[in-house]
């Protein structure tokens, strides 16, 4: 029973504790996906690892289905500058 490797088995964390937060920088090391979010400053590292895994499997994810939508052709009207949504 093989398993995919994980693209986030190893990321680089980098933590700045701003007055009462700590804006959280992690960068996936397979593919130099990076992604920086805000966590309360007393939050466990576990905790904000975690969430740095999840973030980064969420934005792959939604990344490749980007992707997958352009190589179909558009899909519904464009704002100006390529940007998706509605047009008023």
């Amino acid at each position: 029973m093989s398993r995919d490797p994980d693209p986030d088995d190893e990321i680089l964390i980098e933590m700045n504790r701003i007055g009462g937060s700590m804006e959280v920088c992690a960068i996936s090391t397979s593919d130099g996906l990076e992604i920086v979010f805000t966590a309360p400053s007393n939050a466990p590292r576990g905790d904000v690892e975690k969430l740095a895994r999840a973030k980064l499997a969420y934005v792959r994810k939604k990344s490749e289905g980007q992707k997958m939508q352009e190589g179909e052709g558009s899909v519904g009207p464009q704002k100006p500058g390529g940007k998706r949504g509605l047009i008023a």
